[in-house]
């Protein structure tokens, strides 16, 4: 008997030196694949191993895995996750991703062991517009990190870990031309919302409108034009619509929280200093403001553009139950509004054209409801650094 129990005892003494659970590699496994880095953190209780990304060069718009090798003296503090910083390489910091260790799966860690983990990132970002993906990382609790050691601390303590190949970024930013109108043909400009002008058949124009997030393009087709004389910067919609919908009906209402609208974004240096916003709803309600000092800043919405504008519906509006087929509008913006003087030939200005597709109460949100002509790479609108160009150039169209 005396002897089972002292076999029993080497046995336990044993298991618990042998603990394992979901993680625990052995440091062939590690060595196949990590990119080395023997990090310290927490006076070197917890030292980061390596690292690898599966796929090894993530792709812009899919998801990837940040696969990391730990080893600990202790346990990890209560309450403290994992996390990393993803920046490019002006150290700018694009999009974090942060979770409990081994997903909380494990409460007592095997000490001494070399336990992965694995980060699951949803999708590497379009936006991410540089070849080579930094890395910073730790363990954090609300405020509070764990220290790395001094040759690996960035200076806010986070571990800098390393760095990683993606694909080539393929950021769109488009260009439209702005022609000017024929002197003979400014005798036929009307205000109307038709359309139905000459010198708009002749104007550069674009129907392919992205979703904006930039994915993929909008299946919901949107075409806007340009076109100037000395006066006014003329700009033209063609909305399809299969319901068009609109109630509000005073200027500077908040259209874009509830009527379909186009709208314009102007920012005639390039600094966002300032740059303005213009909107025109469904049912020929406008709406305008100013920002300056960058994206959303400095809002003022006593600034009065002055366009002319109109709008022709080719449908009914607020009635969901037959089918309508597009709406249009017509926009004329005095240069006096925005600028001291007209553009000169081969300017350009930084532009954005929306469009937000509403429907009645009756039918949810769907694909395709908020479009760019240059995507903002973003829910917001006012991603203002990924603006496209206006180009203004000095030759006549009938």
């Amino acid at each position: 008997m005396k002897k089972l129990l002292a076999v029993l005892v080497v046995f336990l003494a044993f298991a618990a030196c042998s603990k394992t659970h979901e993680g625990i590699v052995s440091e062939e496994e590690m060595s196949k694949t990590a990119v080395k880095t023997g990090i310290k953190l927490d006076d070197g209780k917890i030292e980061m191993l390596g690292y690898y990304t599966e796929p090894r060069k993530p792709r812009h718009g899919e998801p990837f895995k940040l696969v990391s090798f730990w080893r600990f003296k202790e346990q990890i503090p209560d309450g403290y996750q994992l996390f990393f910083h993803f920046e490019s390489e002006d150290g700018e910091e694009r999009f974090t991703a942060d979770h409990e260790f081994l997903d909380g799966k494990v409460k007592e860690l095997a000490l001494g062991k070399i336990i992965k983990d694995v980060t699951t990132i949803d999708k590497l970002p379009l936006t991410f517009d540089t070849e080579t993906m930094f890395i910073r990382g730790g363990f954090f609790k609300d405020k509070d990190r764990l220290v790395p050691e001094d040759k690996f601390n960035d200076g806010k303590n986070r571990a800098e870990i390393g760095s990683i190949k993606i694909t080539k970024p393929n950021i769109l930013k488009k260009q439209m031309e702005v022609y000017v109108i024929a002197g003979n043909s400014r005798s036929q400009t009307k205000i109307d919302g038709l359309l139905d002008e000459s010198y708009w058949l002749n104007s550069s124009k674009d129907d392919k409108f992205w979703l904006s997030d930039g994915s993929e393009l909008s299946p919901v087709k949107t075409t806007v034009m340009a076109v100037m004389d000395h006066k006014y910067l003329y700009i033209g919609f063609i909305a399809n619509d299969n319901d068009i919908y609109a109630e509000l009906k005073n200027n500077d209402d908040p259209l874009y929280d509830h009527d379909d609208v186009v709208e314009i974004f102007i920012d005639p240096t390039g600094t966002a200093t300032p740059y303005y916003e213009i909107q025109v709803s469904a049912a020929g309600v406008k709406f305008d403001s100013k920002f300056s000092g960058g994206r959303r800043k400095n809002r003022d919405d006593s600034w009065d553009s002055g366009i002319v504008y109109g709008v022709s519906l080719n449908g009914t509006l607020n009635e969901p139950a037959d089918k309508d087929h597009n709406w249009t509008a017509e926009i004329a913006i005095p240069w006096k509004s925005i600028v001291s003087e007209p553009p000169k030939d081969g300017d350009k200005w930084k532009v954005f054209f929306h469009r937000i597709n509403r429907h009645t109460n009756t039918k949810k949100a769907q694909k395709g409801d908020f479009s760019s002509w240059t995507p903002p790479y973003s829910g917001d609108f006012h991603n203002i650094k990924y603006m496209g160009d206006l180009i203004f150039v000095y030759e006549e169209i009938l």
